[in-house]
């Protein structure tokens, strides 16, 4: 086999890789490469995680909209109020103002922590799916294609890691 050198994109780990494939005292065998983004996007456990996520999302935006609805109307009828109202309005609309700045920062770092612990899970089964797919094909490696500048067309396994992803959400009852 043939060894040439792969310029690459995002790190040193798919050229490292495959020298160190190399020079292991065995051909390298096949090296195959997929489009993680393709991976996600057809992988329908991946489809119904990210839905729920963005779901969830939607609606903790909606909560928030709805507490800075609450402080525009506080805000608007500050005007028309005495000046001891007014005082006590303007105390109530800074707590609100407060509290939905909590709100905010807390309800990101629950979905952003969510979010990459749905992500870690997902990848632990693109890995083991990977493996089969790899034994399947003879291949020793599986990139990233995004850290390939090139690969020949066969050595994309995409689809083929889809369809066993997708083979196994569904033998598992779609969970």
């Amino acid at each position: 086999m043939q060894i040439r050198f792969m310029r690459y994109a995002g790190g040193i780990a798919a050229p490292l890789a495959a020298l160190l494939l190399s020079a292991c005292g065995r051909p390298p065998g096949e090296i195959a490469v997929i489009d993680v983004d393709a991976v996600f996007k057809g992988y329908r456990k991946s489809q119904a995680i990210y839905a729920t996520l963005d779901k969830e999302k939607r609606d903790l935006e909606t909560k928030g909209q709805e507490t800075l609805d609450e402080i525009n109307t506080l805000v608007k009828e500050t005007e028309i109020l005495s000046e001891e109202a007014r005082s006590e309005r303007e105390t109530r609309i800074k707590e609100k103002s407060a509290a939905l700045e909590l709100y905010r920062r807390t309800a990101t770092r629950n979905l952003v922590e969510r979010t990459n612990e749905e992500y870690q899970k997902l990848m632990v089964e693109v890995r083991a799916a990977s493996e089969a797919v790899a034994r399947k094909r003879g291949a020793r490696a599986i990139f990233d294609a995004s850290t390939v500048a090139y690969s020949d067309r066969g050595m994309d396994v995409t689809r083929e890691l889809v369809e066993e992803l997708n083979r196994r959400f569904e033998k598992a009852g779609g969970k």
